[in-house]
């Protein structure tokens, strides 16, 4: 999707605006001893009580809020009235938010995208330095989101601080430019491909970079959603939706007390 009117901005900022402040709020709330079921139900409520529409519950099926991935679990995890978290755990939280409006006499959803990966009470040294790594790829991967840059400066961001910490680059999943539909061309690869897409002014995507501990082999679950590691390691994922500029890119999603590096 590509925006230029300003009143479409503004409604997409408002659609990042409540996921950021949303994800905060639950990532948060996320403690031993609490289920991830009642952190779909804490954000499904904020999302509603702001008169606004979350994006996954029902998306292709989706029977939830909020996707809620636990250590080996890489994306799409269901969250779980037995899914209870531990000391030591790390819990993925991937979030949307859809504020609709009509357009042309018809509904059009303005979408927010985003999520992080949190460490459950005390996490190995080893375990936050992935946390840290990915979500310091997004960063660099931000930096580099401008009007002309290409897509493959984009996944080359985020491959080589994967490289460097010697992590499994998942390569089945990756970031996506948004629209009314949510997920839209182009498809944003977090490792280099060649591509020399442009990115232009208006259009709005979303980074999602997710590094394994061991390799970068991925499997799906019996339940048809939840993805995981083929080695069982832990897993990381960060995202954040865009507004691509001329300048910066804007962060549609950011968390209120998010301090980007």
């Amino acid at each position: 999707m590509i925006l230029t009117k300003a009143e479409d901005i503004e409604l997409i900022r408002e659609a990042g605006r409540l996921a950021g402040q949303v994800l905060e709020m639950i990532s948060r709330a996320a403690a031993p001893g609490m289920t991830t079921y009642e952190l779909d139900q804490m954000a499904e409520k904020a999302i509603v009580d702001a008169g606004h529409i979350p994006t996954f519950k029902g998306y292709r099926g989706f029977p939830a809020t909020v996707c809620a991935s636990v250590n080996e679990e890489v994306v799409h995890g269901i969250p779980n009235k037995k899914k209870v978290l531990k000391d030591g755990d790390i819990l993925s939280l991937d979030i949307g938010v859809s504020v609709r409006r009509m357009v042309d006499g018809k509904p059009f959803n303005f979408i927010g995208d985003t999520a992080i990966t949190v460490p459950i009470g005390t996490v190995t040294k080893a375990v936050q330095k992935l946390l840290d790594d990915t979500q310091r790829s997004l960063y660099e991967a931000i930096k580099v989101a401008k009007a002309g840059a290409t897509l493959d400066q984009i996944g080359g961001a985020v491959e080589d601080v994967g490289k460097e910490g010697a992590y499994g680059i998942v390569r089945d999943y990756g970031g996506h430019g948004i629209g009314p539909d949510y997920h839209e061309d182009p498809f944003i690869f977090n490792y280099r491909t060649g591509s020399k897409t442009k990115l232009k002014p208006g259009m709005v995507i979303a980074i999602e970079p997710m590094f394994n501990q061991g390799g970068d082999k991925v499997r799906t679950k019996p339940d048809g959603w939840t993805v995981v590691t083929q080695d069982y390691r832990p897993s990381a994922h960060f995202e954040h939706s865009l507004l691509i500029t001329d300048g910066d890119a804007e962060i549609l999603t950011k968390r209120p007390n998010e301090v980007v590096g």
